[in-house]
């Protein structure tokens, strides 16, 4: 049914949460499983050259990715799952929602609710509520458990 499952990463509670859901199905549907973190290119100043004026802050996120994603994988393998990573570039909801499943034939995307970023989630809106939208794919959200169903 699910051959192939993709969780976006961020670091965030949710989305370690997405990723618990995630083993469940991997195990019952025998799928292939991907880690996938996006680093946010908005973040940086880029002018014609190339990026400018960014410092150690990319190499700061690109660091961090794989820290993410190093964690992630740390969690499948303990449940014997083996689970690739990618780290892609570029806008997070244009990528979860449509670039990776689209390059990688992803049959569900499994997300938290919320990520780590409530700034950018106030301005233009979460990435969950725009990968549901937009995505190419199957979209499981997963939300924080209330204290009657833990």
């Amino acid at each position: 049914m699910y051959e192939h499952i993709a969780v976006p990463l961020d670091g965030s509670h949710n989305s370690k949460l997405a990723l618990s859901e995630a083993l469940k199905l991997v195990k019952t549907f025998q799928s292939k499983l991907t880690l996938l973190t996006v680093i946010d290119d908005k973040r940086l100043i880029y002018n014609v050259t190339g990026i400018q004026g960014a410092g150690g802050y990319y190499e700061e996120l690109t660091q961090k990715a794989s820290q993410i994603l190093a964690e992630g994988q740390k969690i499948a393998e303990d449940q014997g799952v083996k689970a690739e990573t990618e780290v892609r570039h570029g806008n997070p909801k244009q990528v979860i929602a449509q670039d990776f499943p689209g390059d990688n034939q992803v049959s569900l995307i499994v997300m938290g609710k919320s990520g780590t970023d409530a700034v950018d989630r106030l301005l233009v809106g979460s990435t969950t509520a725009a990968v549901v939208r937009n995505a190419t794919a199957n979209v499981l959200v997963i939300a924080e458990p209330t204290p009657d169903q833990v």
